[in-house]
């Protein structure tokens, strides 16, 4: 191919694109012959568009359960934790006053033993 066939090809591809944009081809008589196929043609591209947009939408939304959802699901498992461990301390408590052993939980933490030497 020599240049003077690519300069020629893209003088007549810039050519078609700007008679494109000028209106030469697609006239307001083609329009007017051909305004059923116009009219489904355009109701076709923004249904497209509609169709885009709301899925977006819809992914956005799902992103939005599904953090949600880790959010409640992390806090169950924390309050799932805290209630049985309520439960299994109530339960001994109330083991170690059926048996008379005279145990109770102390109410200062335990003391740390040091050695002063």
């Amino acid at each position: 191919m020599t240049k003077r066939t690519i300069t020629s090809s893209f003088k007549a591809v810039f050519k078609a694109i700007w008679n494109i944009l000028s209106g030469k081809i697609v006239t307001v008589g083609f329009i007017k012959r051909h305004f059923a196929k116009v009219a489904v043609l355009l109701f076709v591209i923004f249904g497209f568009i509609a169709n885009r947009f709301s899925g977006m939408l819809e992914m956005r939304r799902i992103d939005n359960l599904e953090n949600e959802l880790k959010t409640s699901q992390s806090s169950y498992i924390i309050s799932s934790a805290d209630y049985f461990s309520k439960i299994r301390e109530k339960t001994m408590k109330q083991l170690v006053d059926t048996m008379k052993l005279g145990l109770s939980a102390p109410e200062q933490p335990p003391y740390m033993l040091t050695d002063d030497e």
